[in-house]
């Protein structure tokens, strides 16, 4: 089974595809202004004859039509976004070495400063620390052979001096780099944490709607999510966190669609007719339709939808066979059983737990995946510890009032 990706790992990248294509236009639109500035102002200077500048305009057109270049390719071609990226940054380095030949400053080493500086908020750090590299060697190189004042000689003092406060400066940038990875995980936890709050009250939401119509299963959704859970943390396919919640999510909603079924067919104490029978089976479908239409929840439908499939494909809805059923509806389906089997309805008594358990171990191979079975022993404690304390009153007492 391929690795799943957590909701909080989704949420992150989302966050850094929608952070990186912002800064990607900013520092486009930075550098636009400011290149087309510095062309303004050295053409003033040169029509009114101010020696205020030795820059040359030659070298700062060349770069803002690179820089039209680069937007025009980025609006007409669909580049992934960490390429975009890398050619921003790759633009930005050629800009501050057209800088450092065409400004005419011998001061002009300094704007290889700006390359560990802007390289870090992206908030990579491998990005960071390539970036910052590729600066320092430029720098280094160029302050060697090309000296940019023929009259000012550098020596090795200077070039010394500048690649340690460019160190310093890449320090710091790594600094702030790790300070926005560390904003990145703590919005990202913020909005997790609020949307599976928000998940879990509306679950309960709807089982209170929905077993409020039939007395006789109330708490069965808690149950059962429950026991789907224990059964799930015997399998080396919910080891993660995250799924068990998805699995537990499952549980409480797999029978969300009898909102839609009338309460004189939940609560018929007589054997159904088979017209009522089939409106009960239509609670998979409809509740599978009612969960894919809310945001956050849609992962759950194919519990919800699948969780009355048997291995034999003899279930409803699609009759689906053995692993054509999804391993979380294979699970509900024992759990479901094995609380329908313990839990007194108004069609039958309830059973004892051992009786249930055998009744399960008797459906491995027709009803219920037999790949499970292995998994159903050692989940047993946990089964027998979740009936006990939904089978004492005082508790289920408190229970109730906690739910409600």
């Amino acid at each position: 089974m391929d690795k799943i990706v957590t909701k909080k790992q989704q949420l992150l990248q989302k966050l850094i595809t929608d952070y990186d294509k912002n800064l990607n236009n900013q520092i486009l639109l930075v550098c636009l202004i400011y290149i087309g500035l510095s062309i303004s102002w050295n053409l003033i200077f040169k029509w009114f004859s101010v020696p205020f500048s030795r820059a040359h305009i030659g070298v700062l057109i060349l770069c803002f039509v690179v820089q039209l270049a680069v937007f025009w390719v980025f609006h007409i071609v669909n580049i992934p976004q960490k390429i975009r990226t890398h050619i921003v940054l790759l633009f930005v380095i050629f800009v501050t070495v057209s800088l450092y030949f065409g400004s005419g400053y011998s001061e002009s080493w300094s704007y290889f400063l700006l390359i560990p500086i802007i390289s870090s908020l992206y908030g990579k750090r491998a990005l960071s620390i390539y970036y910052s590299i590729i600066g320092l060697l430029s720098l280094s190189i160029i302050s060697i052979v090309y000296p940019i004042n023929p009259q000012y000689v550098t020596d090795g003092i200077d070039i010394s001096n500048r690649i340690l406060l460019y160190l310093i400066i890449a320090t710091f940038s790594y600094l702030l780099l790790s300070k926005l990875n560390m904003l990145y995980n703590k919005q990202v936890n913020t909005v997790v944490t609020s949307l599976e709050t928000t998940l879990e009250q509306v679950a309960k939401s709807f089982i209170i709607a929905m077993e409020a119509k039939d007395h006789y299963t109330f708490g069965h959704s808690e149950r059962v999510s429950q026991y789907a859970v224990a059964l799930g943390k015997q399998l080396p396919e919910y080891h993660d966190e995250q799924q068990l919640k998805h699995l537990r999510l499952s549980g409480l909603l797999h029978d969300i669609g009898k909102i839609n079924i009338s309460e004189d067919i939940l609560t018929k104490l007589t054997k159904l007719t088979d017209t009522e029978y089939d409106i009960i089976k239509t609670h998979t479908t409809f509740g599978a339709q009612m969960i894919e239409k809310i945001e956050g929840l849609e992962e759950l439908k194919s519990g919800v939808l699948y969780h009355h499939e048997r291995w034999d494909g003899k279930g409803y809805p699609s009759e689906l066979k053995a692993s054509e059923i999804p391993l979380d509806a294979r699970i509900l389906a024992l759990a479901d059983s094995f609380d329908a089997m313990t839990s007194t309805r108004s069609y039958q008594d309830e059973h004892f737990i051992e009786e249930a358990f055998q009744e399960l171990e008797k459906g491995l191979g027709t009803q219920f995946d037999p790949n499970l079975s292995e998994a159903l022993s050692a989940a047993k404690p946990e089964f027998s510890k979740i009936y006990s304390e939904y089978h004492n009153p005082l508790n289920e007492f408190e229970k109730l009032t906690d739910f409600l």
